[in-house]
């Protein structure tokens, strides 16, 4: 995925502190939308976290071991 040890805890770094910031919107979202733009705006935050982690931080974590989140290692094995 990112071969450059730099390069790869930058988008790791960057990749961990976008989905909480993400989160906090959709609970804003959550008791201040309406329902159903809620709704719409739930299932796009799933695609883009489900995008980030399978297709960008999944393979980054297999290449750049060390980068993983203590909270992730073993996660394959617990479940």
């Amino acid at each position: 995925m990112i071969a450059d040890a730099s390069l790869a805890q930058a988008v790791s770094k960057a990749a961990e502190q976008f989905l909480p910031e993400l989160s906090a919107a959709l609970e804003l979202a959550r008791s201040t939308a309406q329902p159903a733009e809620f709704e719409r705006l739930k299932q796009a935050v799933g695609v883009v976290v489900s995008t980030l982690e399978v297709d960008l931080l999944w393979p980054l974590y297999k290449q750049q071991p060390e980068l993983e989140p203590e909270n992730l290692k073993d996660l394959e094995a617990r479940s």
